[in-house]
């Protein structure tokens, strides 16, 4: 008897993992795409970044990548909307009125531009982050 209670034992929680891990079937929508980039904080175009709360957009990602500086922590997100990221017309922006946060306007989600997590609208997924390392003088590198 005790041979088949841990047959059925292991059976059940086999199938119980394997139900749990397919649940979650969706991916997250926006391509993951190699990024490597150094960003020069001396530059004119990058003056922005050298205090707390300043921000630039830079080329790569799938569609852009904003830089957020957040006291001596630099944080890295690519403007790919995640809500119709299928639409061209799903590319962040930083709001006009409130510079913490990212809105896209393909759908009117937000997202906070500290994290990339959504605070409001149909995006089911935040941003895709990248990391991002600062020597603590002039270089910034952006990279996954």
């Amino acid at each position: 008897m005790p041979q088949i209670y841990s047959r059925f034992a292991i059976i059940s929680s086999f199938t119980l993992a394997l139900f749990l891990t397919s649940c979650d079937s969706e991916t997250h929508p926006v391509p993951n795409v190699p990024v490597n980039i150094n960003i020069n904080l001396d530059l004119p175009s990058n003056q922005s970044l050298n205090a707390p709360g300043g921000w630039i957009y830079v080329n790569g990602g799938s569609r852009g990548i904003v830089v957020y500086r957040n006291f001596d922590e630099f944080v890295a997100l690519d403007r790919h909307c995640t809500y119709h990221s299928e639409d061209a017309c799903g590319v962040v922006e930083v709001d006009s009125v409130n510079y913490f946060e990212l809105t896209c306007p393909c759908g009117s989600s937000r997202y906070s531009i500290m994290s990339g997590v959504v605070m409001e609208g149909p995006a089911k997924f935040g941003l895709r982050r990248y990391n991002a390392t600062w020597d603590g003088a002039y270089n910034v590198n952006i990279y996954n």
